[in-house]
């Protein structure tokens, strides 16, 4: 039996839009280009797990984004990186 799975989570235009307005927290944070590696919702928030995605080399951080919907505020959570940013 083949399984398939999708490359990437399918985001609907909600989800869209609240993730657009969690990447503003993010852009402070990171210049990488960035995948999302998964998206759930709960109530009344969309969470995000997005990692930066370099050319070549080890892939980055990975961050974890919480957007409030209603209120249109985010949470920020950063895991992991490489030792030159841990200063």
């Amino acid at each position: 039996m083949t399984t398939w799975i999708e490359p990437e989570p399918w985001l609907t235009a909600r989800a869209q839009a609240n993730l657009a307005h969690g990447l503003v927290a993010l852009d402070a944070h990171t210049e990488a280009p960035l995948r999302v590696r998964g998206h759930a919702i709960g109530r009344g928030h969309d969470v995000f797990d997005v990692q930066e995605e370099f050319e070549l080399g080890p892939r980055g951080r990975r961050f974890i984004l919480s957007v409030d919907v209603l209120a249109r505020e985010t949470m920020l959570l950063a895991m992991g990186g490489t030792p030159w940013d841990r200063e």
